[in-house]
């Protein structure tokens, strides 16, 4: 296995004639207080003859693992990142951050991590309730509406993947700008698997988040929620074509419209996550309700004498916005 890492930092605008360069290396993995098989990779310095004004806006540096660890909930890997920013002999910045190298994406109409298919149960959590080690003990993703840096550190570090939903109107009016911003900085962080665009944004207003995300997104996915009680025709085929995935959003107690069970007229094959409304409960409670969704889709899926299978759900939420 290989893995190439390319670091882009941010540095403001050049005031002087001399170039910018890095240095400083990645270090790890490390699991909490576990280092394993410590290895140390150099930052390779690829700011190299860019334009002054371009190169002082960004500083570019490579790393290539060639046996590298990767991030997952079951082990979660972590490396050390050290880097200092030069112009001349002036050092302008300096970081010094734990980072993870996660393997994620969708294969057909399911999500795969690490090589393998993987179902997450999503619970519901907010950023003051968030308990990894429940979650952990439950097998569980965390679900959380807008979660912290702080969360997210967390997170990395025990072992627990985050499903985070952009906030919406509730709290004003929806901001793309600040969204992708959003997007961007979960993107830092291995445990943060998929963003979520929610209702409440416009058609013209996701599209736009996800135009401005996608190219700071890294592995992680980026998903669409739509109204699962209303027809998937409802939804504009462009945009579906932009997103990872679909988080079907249903009522306490609901089922998806009958054209669930074909995809609609754009049938693109996207993966589909069910979300189910809940009422409040203990996280165990919550992680109940994934597999009594999973049930419940299930012989859904197969009455009526349906014509064919409905589609494979590739996991199921419990929230409720």
């Amino acid at each position: 296995m290989r893995a190439e890492i390319l670091l882009q930092i941010a540095c403001g605008d050049a005031d002087s004639g001399e170039r910018l360069h890095v240095t400083g290396a990645l270090v790890g993995p490390r699991r909490g207080r576990d280092v394993t098989l410590p290895t140390t990779v150099k930052l390779v310095d690829i700011t190299g003859d860019r334009p002054i004004d371009a190169a002082g806006q960004h500083a570019l540096a490579r790393a290539v693992f060639t046996e590298p660890a990767y991030w997952t909930p079951e082990l979660p890997n972590l490396y050390r990142l050290q880097a200092h920013v030069h112009r001349g002999d002036c050092t302008v910045a300096v970081y010094d951050e734990m980072i993870g190298l996660r393997r994620l994406g969708v294969r057909g109409r399911s999500l795969w991590l690490e090589g393998r298919r993987w179902v997450p149960r999503g619970v519901k959590a907010s950023n003051a309730s968030f308990d990894p080690a429940t979650l952990r003990g439950l097998f569980a993703v965390s679900v959380i509406a807008d979660p912290s840096d702080a969360i997210c550190e967390a997170a990395d570090r025990a072992g627990v993947a985050i499903i985070a939903r952009l906030a919406g109107t509730d709290d004003g009016p929806f901001d793309c700008d600040h969204a992708a911003e959003r997007i961007a900085a979960w993107a830092l962080h291995p445990s943060v698997v998929l963003a979520v665009v929610p209702r409440s944004a416009s058609a013209e207003q996701s599209g736009a988040v996800v135009a401005a995300a996608r190219p700071l997104k890294g592995t992680m996915l980026i998903g669409l929620e739509v109204d699962g009680t209303q027809s998937p025709d409802a939804v504009t085929g462009a945009l579906v074509d932009m997103v990872d995935c679909l988080i079907v959003d249903l009522p306490r107690d609901g089922l998806p419209h009958d054209a669930w069970r074909s995809g609609g007229s754009w049938q693109t094959g996207r993966a589909l996550l069910a979300q189910r409304a809940v009422a409040t409960g203990t996280a165990a409670e919550h992680r109940q309700e994934c597999d009594q969704l999973q049930a419940a889709l299930a012989a859904w899926g197969l009455a009526r004498e349906a014509d064919q299978l409905p589609w494979d759900w590739a996991g199921y939420l419990s929230a409720a916005w």
